[in-house]
């Protein structure tokens, strides 16, 4: 059994896999980018090459403030934000298990934060927000460092390629939930550590 756990927010531990559509489209709106269907809004955020994005019109400079934008945007729904059937009971029974439970997120803390408190959880000793989206990697290990743990004290659950991407170099266990923005199919190909189908699937694996 792992020490610590360490999760994903959208669409690992919470039902919001949509909100990167209506973001893309507000941001493409404001920008004049070319409109993607739900297909391409995920393939450009697993592979958010230049190449790609030169292509779509986005202009490179504004990034960062496009970034925020996004952001800014996700707060919108923070309040509509549900947990996944059956997380709660799962994080209270780690918990009870004595598992420290962190949370590395693109979302930023007060979201995250607010998100928790309206599903009344408050069991999370780490929290890190504002991960880039090249820069989770960066942020798990930040977060591994100021907690104490060793990598094999730890796993990261997440349900994109990127947060498996992100742990493998480290190197980090990854388990990659299929109920969130990635298909199973494509996180099959990153080779997680794990590929988990439903709650009672990482229950089983997370407690024994």
């Amino acid at each position: 059994m792992k020490k610590i756990v360490i999760f994903d927010l959208d669409g690992t531990l919470s039902n919001n896999v949509n909100q990167s559509e209506i973001i893309y489209q507000r941001i493409s709106e404001r920008y004049n980018m070319k409109k993607l269907s739900k297909e391409e809004i995920r393939e450009l955020k697993t592979n958010p090459g230049l190449k790609r994005l030169f292509e779509l019109g986005i202009p490179i400079h504004k990034l960062p403030k496009m970034y925020k934008e996004s952001r800014e945007i996700a707060s919108e729904f923070v309040d509509e934000c549900s947990l996944i059937p059956g997380m709660k009971e799962l994080l209270i029974n780690l918990n009870d298990k004595k598992i420290k439970l962190a949370i590395v997120s693109s979302n930023s803390v007060s979201n995250i934060n607010k998100i928790l408190a309206n599903n009344e959880i408050s069991i999370f000793s780490f929290i890190e927000g504002k991960a880039k989206m090249k820069g989770k990697k960066r942020k798990i290990k930040k977060l591994l460092k100021k907690s104490g743990y060793k990598t094999n004290d730890a796993i990261y659950i997440g349900d994109e390629v990127r947060d498996v991407l992100a742990c493998q170099p480290i190197p980090l266990e990854v388990a990659a939930v299929t109920w969130g923005f990635e298909t199973k199919t494509k996180l099959e190909e990153s080779n997680p550590n794990y590929i988990v189908e439903s709650i009672d699937e990482l229950s089983q694996l997370l407690l024994n």
